[in-house]
């Protein structure tokens, strides 16, 4: 696994299209990573309500929606839309010579 300082190597740029999702398996954690408007967003793939995959939900822009429930998160922040206290693990991401890496930092708390 490459590391840059605390970022780990998550997905080649090239690997997901504009508008698609993957679910991935990053040092033990499960991560959704989302390209949307030619940006990168990784965010934890477990809705906070009941652990359902974020991945198996639907993506409209900036939002996915929780296939169990229908919750809906701002992927950009992780905010649930209908109370802004309550938010998935968002994971911030950088782009370096065509692979995305996200930060592994501050992740005190958050699942694995």
């Amino acid at each position: 696994m490459v590391r840059e300082s605390m970022s780990v190597f998550a997905i080649k740029e090239n690997e997901l299209a504009d508008g698609e999702k993957k679910p991935l398996l990053i040092d033990g954690r499960k991560v959704l990573m989302i390209r949307q408007e030619g940006d990168f967003f990784a965010l934890s793939n477990l809705c906070p309500h009941m652990e359902c995959p974020l991945s198996k939900g639907t993506l409209e822009k900036h939002m996915i929606i929780c296939p169990c429930h229908d919750w809906r998160f701002d992927i950009r922040t992780g905010e649930f839309l209908d109370a802004k206290e309550i938010k998935a693990h968002v994971y911030e991401t950088k782009l370096v010579d065509g692979s995305v890496y996200i930060s592994m930092e501050n992740l005190e708390g958050s699942e694995k």
